[in-house]
């Protein structure tokens, strides 16, 4: 049985840069000493100097340099006096953990949540005031209308709205949203940013839509491979950690891996998720996310910014064919349309993989033994990196042409996005794997990897409007799953898809 630990490698990093910054401060005291009072600038606030004596450990070998750390980015801007103006949001009720924590009540998340309130209101002196509506799939019309007609209305109902990207991405348009490229005070390149999304969701320079950290559905909803430990050790297999940190972990890797570990253990010829082992047990609405693991974006934003519907090509073909014999011709491999099931064997250890949202190890803390967590494999070594696909129920920010003031605003989003990644995510980590036998510098190690390479393209986050059958974002999950010949279904759809993207392109003059 592996050590807990329950660090994640952010908050190490963070306690680093905290503890080096205390020991250069202890050292630069005396050489403050002989300023008297005068102020320095310290992120926008002034601070006096003070005269510390400074503190010898004689277990401390003086003469070599301390170890220190650059510290990890800030706010750009030191606090603001917006004389406590209150600020509304809107947000979907189903993703109400996001922000709705009325006291601590000694739950790690709720009480991070709750601090990274109040420490946004205080940094701005803002009144934090967040509405909560029905978002989902069967309510998005409804939901939609609200903030259509707050704007159209012109009262300034909502300074900015969040909304689950298929719901609500469809109703982006500079009639209704701002240019996010141009937001006063918000810095998209920033870690708690989606910064691949200014790319991606960028048409003719204008970005309406864009996902921070403040939205944790952001990480409850990003689709992951998990691994049973027990397995791979009792059968003396190649290490996932180690095949992810080589850059080995493929599509290929994953089939014979997967192949080899399946077992029809009771001998009767026929699969049964309760008497046999399955090399991998799947949730088919996280099998779409293999468009954006092996990088196949056929519908793309081009360099002029503009969408592009390119043919499919061999690589994707040669992918798509691979990966409908993996689904239909090995009989240790099961996708479900549920997410219940899959997990459910994977945790009474009938499976060596699990593919599923990364919220699931939220239930899985009676699984007997250990598991890890991997990114989704790429389609080979020659790509560079791991990709993994944001869920389209991730809520995604807006800010309506109403919004009261956009440097407000602007500093409210960047504000909120900061506290929660410093703050709130590493909480939600520990929450989850608090029950877990391994949270050790490894899997802290894969969940970096799993949230470096989140990406939300806009073959994915207009998969809705764009329309079609499949839709853009399922061109390799859905060919594969259904068996369909890519060629000629394809060639097929090309025509309704651009003819949906030049309507989109409508919104974005």
């Amino acid at each position: 049985m592996l050590v807990c630990q329950t660090y994640g490698s952010t908050f190490e990093k963070q306690l680093k840069r905290i503890l080096s910054l205390l020991l250069a401060g202890m050292l630069l005291t005396t050489a403050l000493a002989s300023c008297s009072s005068g102020g320095e600038t310290n992120g926008g606030r002034t601070e006096d100097n003070t005269t510390t004596a400074a503190v010898s450990d004689p277990g401390v070998d003086e003469t070599q340099p301390a170890e220190t750390e650059e510290p990890g980015p800030s706010l750009a801007f030191g606090e603001q006096d917006y004389g406590g103006t209150v600020f509304h949001v809107l947000t979907c009720s189903e993703a109400d953990y996001e922000y709705l924590a009325e006291e601590e009540t000694g739950e790690r998340v709720n009480d991070a949540v709750f601090a990274r309130n109040r420490n946004a209101e205080e940094y701005l002196n803002i009144d934090l005031e967040v509405i909560y509506e029905s978002g989902a799939w069967s309510s998005r019309d409804t939901y939609n209308n609200l903030v259509r007609s707050s704007i159209t209305a012109g009262d300034n109902a909502y300074d900015y709205v969040t909304g689950m990207i298929s719901c609500i991405q469809p109703l982006a348009s500079t009639q209704y949203f701002l240019n996010l490229n141009e937001m006063p005070g918000m810095e998209l390149s920033n870690p708690w940013w989606v910064s691949s999304m200014q790319k991606e969701l960028s048409l003719n320079g204008k970005l309406l839509s864009i996902i921070g950290d403040v939205s944790l559905s952001l990480y409850k909803g990003l689709s992951v491979f998990f691994f049973n430990q027990n397995l791979t050790a009792e059968r003396n297999m190649e290490d996932p950690f180690a095949l992810v940190r080589e850059g080995k972990w493929t599509v290929d890797k994953m089939i014979s891996l997967g192949s080899e570990t399946g077992t029809d253990l009771n001998g009767d010829g026929q699969w049964s998720l309760a008497d046999d082992l399955y090399g991998t047990v799947i949730y088919e609405v996280v099998w779409r996310s293999m468009n954006a693991a092996v990088d196949v974006h056929p519908v793309h934003i081009g360099e002029d910014g503009l969408p592009v519907v390119d043919d499919l090509d061999e690589r994707a073909v040669s992918v798509i064919e691979k990966l409908t014999s993996y689904l239909h011709d090995h009989d240790d491999v099961w996708i479900m349309d549920n997410d219940t099931q899959p997990r459910d064997a994977f945790v009474g250890g009938h499976a060596l993989f699990f593919l599923g949202k990364l919220s699931a190890m939220e239930t899985m803390g009676d699984m007997e033994s250990d598991y890890g967590i991997i990114p989704m494999p790429k389609y080979d070594e020659a790509q560079a990196d791991y990709f993994t696909q944001i869920a389209t129920a991730t809520q995604i920010i807006l800010v309506p042409v109403t919004t009261g003031s956009p440097e407000v605003t602007g500093h409210v989003l960047e504000t909120l996005c900061f506290f929660t990644w410093r703050d709130v995510v590493d909480e939600y980590y520990q929450n989850a794997l608090q029950t877990r036998y391994s949270r050790d510098a490894e899997t802290s190690e894969m969940l970096d990897i799993i949230r470096q390479g989140a990406v939300n393209g806009f073959d994915y986050s207009y998969s809705t409007a764009i329309g079609g059958d499949p839709w853009v974002n399922k061109i390799v999950s859905d060919y594969s799953y259904r068996a369909i010949a890519p060629a000629s279904a394809y060639a097929a759809q090309k025509k309704v898809w651009q003819k949906a993207i030049e309507k989109i392109l409508e919104n974005y003059q």
